[in-house]
């Protein structure tokens, strides 16, 4: 499913294949997510890191996550019946929070490919993840180690903007491998 749906729009669906377990637990990790009220997934896919967040996440926590791709929330919808899906693009995470009566966010938890946006619309993600993250809040996101200008300009755009970015080590069991990114405002 994912081939298809990467070859059909690559720009919706970075990956070949899910994120493999040891991402999933690695993404989930040092960002509290066991003791934060508002947690927002951009980018779930089929669900992979849906599942973790639901597992580690405080029983009253308000989690929702935010897909673009219809395909991809129509399976999500049906995995997970009772998640709240929201289908639209994460640049109006603002208008998404205000729909749900949430001022701001804890945790942000991102699958989105983002050394496959244009230089402009990493920047309006960003800019938009970190005007609603409430502060000493956490944005997480992966990125696979194959180089690539556009990846490299996303990291010098979360060490410019957050506080604080920690690395993982190499998840080397995710295909491709992959490292995470830890952002802190």
């Amino acid at each position: 499913m994912f081939f298809y749906y990467y070859l059909k729009n690559p720009k919706q669906v970075g990956a070949l294949c899910p994120s493999s377990k040891k991402l999933r637990k690695a993404i989930t990790q040092n960002i509290g997510l066991e003791n934060v009220k508002n947690i927002v997934e951009i980018g779930p896919g089929t669900g992979a890191f849906t599942e973790a967040i639901l597992q580690r996440k405080h029983k009253d926590a308000k989690f929702f996550a935010i897909e673009i791709n219809d395909q991809m929330a129509q399976k999500l919808s049906k995995k997970y019946e009772n998640l709240d899906l929201q289908i639209g693009n994460a640049e109006n995470l603002e208008y998404f929070l205000y729909q749900r009566s949430m001022s701001n966010v804890d945790v942000v938890v991102s699958g989105i490919p983002w050394a496959l946006l244009k230089n402009h619309e990493q920047e309006k993600l960003l800019n938009a993840i970190y005007k609603n993250l409430s502060k000493g809040g956490y944005f997480t996101t992966f990125a696979y180690i194959i180089p690539s200008p556009s990846s490299r300009a996303f990291r010098l755009k979360i060490f410019e903007l957050f506080s604080e970015v920690k690395i993982s080590k190499i998840v080397w069991q995710n295909i491709p491998p992959a490292i995470v990114y830890y952002c802190k405002k």
